[in-house]
């Protein structure tokens, strides 16, 4: 991935220093988008450094949407159904660099990051354990007991800084238009994704390891979930040229 930025950066700073000569200003033109794809909606503020780059700049968030399940476990050996409610959340500022290798077309390539907040969901019981008081449940190597509200939550981390790499097609400025369109297809690497448990006896969160469950299901969960390294972000957007 390192070799991918340093060819983006050297072939940005090649053209850089072929136009400048040639392009008396620079952020002379601005249009502002609205975006929506994998990484939900968003908006964004792009300009032309040169003709052959634009540097845009922006906000998306996945629409906050919950999934409900149920599951069956057992304790002193009576059966017990308890609902698990789980609620997706992803919201980040964006600072990206468009590259076009060629004049006349709008292909361009795509180096920059996303960042914002490290949770990427949220989960926890939706009803009675049937666990007495003082008495809690063992997961992995951690033991945890509900919290004060009867609860027992996990939550769902990737890194807050996240490096991204694409192409696409388009342009946010047009000197012939005032509305401009493009389409992007990239990746977005957040890193090893940690599934965290919340244990009041730590007065925190606490990661599961998969190495430490015996469960062989919630074992192979849990190494899905650390496999997971990229998001594809695919997006489409339109423009309003302002100036």
């Amino acid at each position: 991935m390192k070799k991918v930025f340093y060819l983006l950066g050297l072939v940005a700073a090649m053209l850089t220093t072929n136009t400048l000569s040639a392009q008396e200003k620079i952020f002379d033109h601005v249009a502002i988008g609205a975006e929506v794809g994998t990484t939900g909606w968003g908006f964004e503020i792009a300009s032309p450094v040169t003709h052959y780059l634009t540097v845009r700049t922006g906000f998306t968030t996945l629409p906050r949407f919950s999934i409900k399940t149920d599951v069956n476990y057992t304790v002193k050996g009576k059966e017990h159904n308890v609902d698990i409610l789980g609620r997706v959340h992803m919201s980040d500022y964006k600072l990206l660099l468009d590259v076009y290798p060629f004049k006349q077309s709008s292909f361009h390539l795509t180096g920059g990051f996303y960042a914002g907040l490290p949770d990427l969901c949220t989960i926890r019981s939706d009803g009675d354990l049937g666990i007495s008081a003082g008495e809690g449940l063992e997961i992995g190597s951690v033991f945890i007991h509900p919290d004060a509200d009867g609860l027992i939550k996990f939550k769902l981390q990737t890194q807050s800084f996240k490096p991204y790499v694409g192409i696409g097609f388009g342009r946010p400025i047009s000197s012939k238009h005032k509305i401009g369109t493009a389409f992007d297809l990239g990746v977005m690497f957040w890193g090893k994704p940690a599934l965290k448990v919340y244990s009041p006896d730590e007065e925190g969160w606490v990661k599961m390891h998969k190495e430490d469950i015996d469960d062989e299901d919630f074992h192979d969960a849990v190494k899905t979930i650390e496999s997971i390294s990229v998001y594809p972000v695919l997006n489409f957007r339109i423009y309003y040229n302002i100036f």
